[in-house]
């Protein structure tokens, strides 16, 4: 039974009840007829009439209960795009409220819920493309050595560096993968020291001197002399010049330069990794840094990724309590910048 139903049975026979209570009151009371029958009379048209009044007021009240019901049912169908109009009394529009706030907040979190099971799909999709790709290459590599095709110690050196090379790429990925699980659960836990710039800037370009040298490119180092050290995470701080870096020398030719810089600025230390490469379009300078986007959407493997570089880099920055930003332009290059407070504050 409807409560609007319940409501006015429990009103009726309650008038009901009051009317006979009266009348019998009355008889026994008074002994003319006619004057107990126009008291009962005027009973029955006064409780109408506040029961006709008590329904009017009521109205509103039960307009929103029915659409509240309504909308729970689409709820439950998964639809949360609805909303309770607001009206009746101050209980009944605190109730429409709170559930039209319900609603929103439900429509929101099973949106990033579908978002984060897509993304999760996606990144599940890209990756095995970019785990198979190596994997193929070290099978056939090795197979090549093991059953003899190779003949001479030049071949086999040169199929040995192409296993290691495909091995460092799947470890790299490895690691971005845990880079990203670590921040998406917030579990990286900075451990702050005092970082000297010069020093951590020579163990990155450590990391890429086979490939400097082979592309021929030189790395130009600038750093003030107000920003000799700095507070940070020195191992997730790695990571991201690391990762900037891999970036500037992914995207421009062999033979430019790669041109590093560190200034200090508005109370932070600012790195500058600019290259000289293809530059990004203003459409893409924002989303270069959403997961999984590539500017280069082929997967070859002068520009190919995973698309998580730049999305770990600035989330560690952000973590640090700095940021990530770039500016380029097309045909003269880009130019990342990592802005980093001083000295950090320990979590």
């Amino acid at each position: 039974m409807k409560l609007r139903t319940l409501l006015l049975l429990s009103y009726a026979i309650g008038v009901v009840i009051v009317t006979v209570v009266l009348g019998f009151s009355a008889y026994k009371m008074i002994f003319n007829t006619n004057l107990v029958i126009f008291t009962i009379l005027i009973t029955l048209g006064a409780s109408t009439l506040a029961f006709v009044i008590n329904y009017l007021l009521m109205r509103p009240a039960f307009r929103s209960i029915d659409r509240l019901s309504k909308e729970s049912r689409e709820i439950a169908r998964g639809e949360f795009s609805g909303q309770v109009e607001v009206t009746g009394s101050i209980e009944t529009k605190m109730l429409a409220e709170d559930f039209n706030e319900m609603t929103t907040k439900l429509d929101q979190m099973f949106r990033q819920i579908k978002q984060g099971e897509e993304s999760r799909n996606e990144l599940i999709a890209n990756l095995s493309h970019d785990i198979k790709t190596p994997i193929a290459s070290i099978r056939s590599f090795s197979e090549a050595i093991l059953d003899g095709m190779i003949t001479t110690d030049v071949e086999r050196q040169q199929y040995l560096r192409t296993i290691q090379r495909e091995t460092m790429r799947l470890t790299d990925l490895v690691d971005e993968l845990m880079d990203v699980a670590a921040i998406d659960k917030k579990e990286p836990k900075l451990e702050y020291d005092w970082i000297w710039i010069d020093q951590l800037l020579v163990n990155v370009l450590e990391g890429f001197d086979v490939q400097l040298k082979r592309e021929h490119r030189d790395v130009h180092v600038d750093i003030a002399s107000d920003c000799q050290t700095i507070f940070a995470d020195q191992r997730f701080l790695m990571r991201i010049l690391y990762n900037l870096l891999e970036n500037a020398l992914k995207f421009s030719d062999a033979g430019t330069g790669i041109a590093i810089t560190v200034v200090f600025e508005k109370g932070q230390v600012a790195f500058r990794v600019k290259d000289f490469g293809m530059g990004i379009s203003k459409a893409e300078q924002e989303r270069i840094f959403d997961r999984l986007y590539r500017v280069e959407k082929s997967r070859n493997l002068a520009h190919g990724g995973s698309g998580l570089g730049l999305h770990i880099a600035r989330n560690l920055a952000q973590l640090h309590g700095g940021d990530l930003r770039v500016e380029s332009e097309i045909g003269k290059g880009s130019v990342f910048i990592l802005t980093l407070p001083t000295k950090g504050e320990e979590k």
